[in-house]
């Protein structure tokens, strides 16, 4: 009779915020992980806990211990186990880089509550989770910075108070600190006479009493900083915009632009180049198919008018040429329509992936039942606590040891279920929001124009690499999972079929 050898592992626990560490989010996803290794007979050789580290980055103390330990090959780990993917990456690219090394060490990751298998509809499913859960990171950030743009169009200052600020309540607009106010506008003063530099100015405010929020003395840096903060004089100035605050200035607009570097001079001369360049986005994303050098773009000047062409950066190429930037985006433009999936595709890939989703997370109203049934006991439990009190059967020490106890349990609970209301948002929606900008990628691509930088990270989602340019046609890109899975179904090679029963209707 054949032996087999145990299979080993390590978990992973993570929790975001410091807030959720008395609660039993860690506690649970390390029960649960326990429970699947104790199912699976995996003997596990140490959990690693995260405590209040993100997982938008993948430089995370524990989270490092735990792959090197992996990497190890002495160590000969099976598997590594988390209770969601989103405790392991909330970005696709760490994902995959991650797991190819966990891969590489002869590892393999698993998700307690995610089972999506090793086949290639499983892979691109564990993918698709990675990237839902940066798609939510991103939408709460897009969110987040919606929230204070809006904001800062009011003209509220929605940061940390800078030097010489105070914030009268939370909620409010910053207002000119009575304690230190006078000292910003008097290092503006000093400055304007010309007499100073910025160690000199420094000496100077300590020498009257002038101390930072920490109770040092003012350095040079803080003098230059301050100088330069457009702030003072009423103007915030972010994200390459420039709004007027509704808050009191230390300092008159006409005090802050004699303060700073070259004011009443023309300047002469070009201007800097600049690495990212809103007219040419193209640039560094495609490479020469004969050389594999980065193409680049610049302008030539006309009679009448500048004229913009994509090129190499260097003539040695057969195949250099300077083509009309026009041209060139229209070329990639066609490109973008050839590798855009199909409707057909596209309700494929939904079925499949709503069947897989509802198939591991069908059990959730079950176990947020059992939790809603365990607070309703709690609650009974507390009004008991009440009652026993008012009935002089606890002292008021005992009472709020009690009842501190029962709050605990059911604050616990409570945290458990809205863990699991991130698990049960609506996935066709989801694909839907995606598919948003998937089924109409090159309309997306050409929308997406004046603003360079959303541009540059839509083509990021696209292409995982360089794309090659052979002088008439692009082709031979690697692409992203959603991108490649359909380039295989045109082709025939993918094992995206609908499952058994769930037949949507399709196209002929």
């Amino acid at each position: 009779m054949t032996q087999t050898t145990q299979k080993t592992g390590v978990i992973y626990c993570r929790v975001s915020s410091y807030d959720q560490l008395e609660g039993t989010s860690l506690a649970s996803q390390e029960r649960l992980c326990r429970e699947y290794a104790e199912r699976q007979n995996i003997k596990v050789l140490k959990v690693f806990v995260e405590r209040g580290e993100s997982a938008k980055t993948a430089d995370r103390t524990e989270f490092t211990k735990a792959i090197n330990r992996c990497k190890d090959n002495k160590n000969k780990i099976s598997v590594f186990i988390v209770y969601k993917l989103d405790r392991f990456a909330r970005r696709l690219k760490d994902y995959i880089d991650i797991k190819d090394l966990l891969v590489q060490a002869g590892t393999e990751l698993i998700s307690v509550t995610e089972p999506y298998g090793t086949g290639p509809s499983g892979i691109a499913f564990g993918q698709m989770l990675s990237l839902f859960a940066e798609l939510d990171n991103n939408m709460r950030t897009e969110r987040t910075v919606q929230g204070m743009l809006e904001r800062i169009k009011q003209g509220v200052w929605v940061w940390k108070c800078p030097v010489g600020y105070y914030r009268p309540a939370k909620s409010n607009n910053i207002a000119p600190d009575p304690n230190s106010a006078h000292f910003v506008k008097m290092i503006f003063e000093e400055w304007a006479k010309g007499e100073h530099t910025f160690k000199s100015l420094a000496e100077l405010l300590t020498s009257r009493g002038f101390r930072t929020s920490f109770g040092s003395v003012p350095c040079q840096q803080l003098m230059e900083k301050i100088l330069k903060n457009p702030l003072y004089c009423g103007i915030i100035k972010i994200w390459g915009k420039e709004y007027e605050g509704s808050f009191e200035p230390i300092v008159s607009k006409n005090l802050f632009a004699s303060c700073q570097p070259g004011f009443g001079k023309i300047s002469a001369g070009p201007r800097p180049h600049s690495i990212n360049n809103p007219l040419f986005p193209l640039r560094k994303l495609v490479v020469c198919d004969l050389c594999d050098k980065s193409l680049t773009g610049s302008q030539s000047r006309g009679r009448s008018q500048k004229y913009a062409y994509y090129h190499h950066q260097k003539q040695g190429c057969d195949k250099t040429k300077f083509i009309p930037k026009e041209t060139f985006e229209q070329f990639f433009v066609e490109y973008l329509d050839s590798i855009t999936p199909s409707p057909r595709y596209e309700k494929i890939f939904k079925a499949v992936m709503i069947d897989i989703w509802k198939n591991n997370y069908k059990r959730l109203d079950g176990q947020n039942a059992v939790i809603r049934k365990d607070i309703a006991i709690l609650e009974q439990q507390r009004q008991k606590i009440f009652e026993f009190h008012q009935q002089k059967k606890y002292t008021d020490e005992e009472f709020e040891e009690q009842k501190n106890l029962v709050n605990e349990r059911i604050n616990q609970k409570r945290l458990l279920i809205r863990e699991k209301a991130d698990e049960e948002f609506d996935m066709e929606e989801t694909l839907d929001y995606c598919f948003k900008f998937v089924r109409n990628t090159a309309k997306t691509w050409l929308e997406l124009e004046p603003d360079y930088l959303a541009r540059l990270r839509f083509q990021q989602r696209i292409f995982k690499g360089k794309v090659k340019f052979d002088g008439r046609q692009f082709g031979t890109a690697k692409l992203s999972p959603i991108y490649q899975l359909n380039q295989d179904y045109q082709k025939q090679k993918s094992d995206l079929v609908a499952p058994p029963g769930f037949e949507p209707g399709l196209p002929g």
